[in-house]
């Protein structure tokens, strides 16, 4: 098999500045119990970091594909995914198995080219960092490693981050994935577009996200990173600790991509006149797929909460500014998801994600397509706004994603009017049973708002509790919901009313 790795730069940001000004210095995920997979080409018979580098301090390394000495570039990219210094956005992540890439395909864990499954994942392990690219030169074997990939992605409830190339040739192994997360270069200088001729997935966008490094590898170290602060938090927060579906990689997968952040000239090439206006079936950018990878947005998705859907659009109560949901859903059934706009959105973006399922003995997939809408919600009725009817609630962007092979839809919309509105999520497919689907969203905080006094997207009990703390008159302040100057008993029933 051939593999390759790339060199490395230094680490930004990626929205982590934000989060610790959000929650205050101290009180920020910092990857702390997390257990990651680093997987490495080999370095000249070498796959391992320097376990001596000051940056790895009271790290646990267990190296899982022989002896080895040290990988310059194993230890670059372990900087990013879990080291102490300034290169690093997850210090605290401490137990690290490493792979080299050959023997990670092949008797290690994939095991491809045996009648076995994959193994588990060691222990808790939660995340495989592959800043990798490779090939075994033969479409076939690739295909199936491939395959057994996105089989243990779904099994395991693991996430793969798996950086693409970055320049050409593009090779597949890992970043062709159905189930894998593609990471690619925030300065574009990398080659995007969809997968070639011969491959499952061909026609499928890559790269998914985007990070601020040098290399492919580097930003692919980050993107874990980032997924390592998500679990710690998914692992803690009151919100999510207890939430079986919360564990899904769907859920995970669609949290990270929901929370990306769009640079200038980002598109996805929605209709933009006549009747078809807010169609897509490019769900993301050729170039820089979802945005940058940001913590600090998808950490907002995360903590939301998971928000139900419903079959019907009956009894429907709104979701937070920023939530998710996890469930299954068959063929032909649509799933509906309420808002409400309180004012002016300048930028809204929602993201539908599910797996595909590898077949017994690896040769094959069983797949489902699955599309996303945003429809106004008028007096109980679901109403669309592709073409005219869209002219004025929004300015630009897609308000259906219809891709044909992607694993991904996602809406990108700014500047949506206030009002009321119902997400749908449908099957198009003809395959026989249900599929779980994720779909996080992330609109802008709402403080108008009616009822959400602390601005945290859920109206709930705190929020009465900072009613009564304001008890009486309170002119212009933000408890007087009805702005008569005092607050009262009006107040409540009207926070009661958006419950």
């Amino acid at each position: 098999m051939v593999t390759s790795a790339a060199l490395s730069d230094v680490s930004l940001d990626h929205g982590l500045d934000d989060l610790i000004v959000r929650l205050g210095v101290g009180n920020e995920p910092t990857g702390a119990g997390v257990q990651v997979g680093q997987v490495e080409a080999d370095e000249n018979g070498n796959y391992g970091p320097d376990v001596n580098d000051p940056d790895f301090i009271g790290k646990s390394f267990t190296f899982l594909s022989g002896a080895t000495g040290v990988s310059f570039h194993a230890s670059n990219v372990g900087r990013r995914v879990y080291g102490t210094g300034s290169l690093g956005l997850s210090p605290d992540t401490n137990t690290i198995y490493v792979y080299s890439a050959g023997g990670w395909v092949q008797s290690n864990y994939l095991r491809i080219g045996t009648g076995n499954n994959p193994l588990s994942p060691p222990s808790n392990l939660e995340l495989f960092n592959c800043s990798w690219i490779g090939s075994f030169e033969d479409a076939a074997l690739d295909n199936e490693a491939l395959r057994r990939a996105d089989w243990s992605v779904d099994t395991h409830d693991v996430m793969m981050l798996c950086g693409i190339a970055n320049s050409e040739p593009q090779l597949p192994l890992m970043s062709f994935g159905f189930n894998t997360v593609s990471v690619g270069l925030e300065n574009g200088l990398h080659p995007g577009g969809e997968v070639p001729v011969g491959y499952d997935t061909f026609g499928m966008q890559i790269p998914l996200i985007v990070a601020s490094q040098g290399t492919t590898s580097d930003a692919t170290g980050v993107v874990s990173a980032a997924t390592s602060l998500l679990v710690e938090t998914r692992n803690t927060h009151p919100n999510t600790q207890s939430n079986f579906f919360a564990g899904f990689s769907e859920t995970m997968k669609a949290v990270l991509l929901t929370g990306a952040k769009h640079k200038v000239g980002w598109t996805n090439n929605p209709i933009s006149g006549g009747v078809n206006r807010g169609r897509t079936n490019q769900p993301i950018d050729a170039l820089y797929g979802v945005g940058t990878v940001n913590v600090d947005r998808s950490h907002r998705v995360l903590t939301g909460g998971q928000h139900a859907s419903s079959t019907t659009v009956a009894g429907l109560t709104a979701a937070p500014n920023a939530a998710w949901e996890t469930a299954a859903i068959s063929n032909n059934q649509n799933k509906y998801i309420k808002f409400n706009v309180a004012s002016l959105a300048d930028e809204v973006s929602v993201l539908l994600t599910w797996h595909q399922i590898a077949n017994s003995g690896f040769g094959s997939y069983s797949l489902v397509d699955m599309n996303l809408e945003l429809l106004t919600f008028n007096n109980g009725k679901p109403t669309p706004l592709t073409g005219d009817a869209g002219v004025g609630v929004f300015d630009s962007g897609n308000v259906i994603s219809e891709s044909e092979i992607d694993t991904v839809e996602h809406l990108y919309i700014r500047n949506l009017s206030p009002g009321e509105y119902v997400l749908r999520i449908y099957r198009v497919d003809g395959a026989s049973g249900s599929r779980v689907f994720s779909v996080g969203w992330l609109f802008p905080e709402q403080n108008g708002l009616p009822g959400d006094v602390d601005g945290n997207g859920v109206i709930d009990v705190n929020d009465i509790l900072a009613l009564i703390v304001a008890w009486g008159p309170c002119e212009g302040c933000v408890e007087d919901l009805n702005g008569d100057g005092f607050v009262n008993v009006n107040d409540i029933i009207e926070l009661i009313s958006n419950w």
